[in-house]
């Protein structure tokens, strides 16, 4: 049982959000980020995320690049 729920189903979670406006993904993803910069240390932080990646495919990775994209502005 994780926060009182049962048989959370990530994937299925995942589907729920890729469906969803850009606006709550970013609510999403900042809400996501708040908690983890409460864990104590950005080294922390890194870790985790680095262990995320490991479990992800090249083109998964590729993807997920996009939302570090900065435009280059002249």
């Amino acid at each position: 049982m994780i926060l009182g729920l049962q048989e959370m189903s990530w994937s299925y979670i995942g589907a729920v959000l890729a469906n969803q406006s850009d606006t709550a993904q970013a609510e999403f993803l900042k809400g996501f980020i708040k908690e983890c910069l409460t864990w104590g240390t950005k080294f922390q932080i890194e870790q985790q995320l680095a262990y995320v990646n490991d479990k992800l495919t090249p083109e998964e990775r590729q993807l997920l690049g996009m939302l570090s994209y900065e435009e280059v502005t002249k």
